[in-house]
């Protein structure tokens, strides 16, 4: 995909959702935590746990199984939202 199309369709998704800081608490507490393998997922993971998100939307589950939120696939979200209208 070129890079302006990329741009387009994220400046349109970030309509739909919350955008949260990431600081160096998040940052420290990701680089700290053995049980993720990937930093990236840790990053996510303390930034929806500082933020009090309700839950995290992810295609990979198997990295957040200890976490302290709901964690969906987008299926599941998808399922989950359209039984809550």
């Amino acid at each position: 995909m070129k890079i302006k199309d990329s741009r387009s369709i994220l400046g349109k998704f970030k309509v739909l959702v919350n955008s949260y800081e990431l600081n160096d608490k998040i940052i420290d507490l990701a680089l700290n935590d053995f049980d993720f393998k990937d930093f990236e997922d840790g990053l996510q993971y303390y930034t929806a746990l500082e933020s009090q998100c309700d839950l995290i939307v992810t295609r990979n589950l198997r990295d957040f199984k200890e976490s302290a939120i709901p964690v969906l696939s987008p299926r599941e979200y998808l399922t989950k939202i359209d039984a809550e209208r």
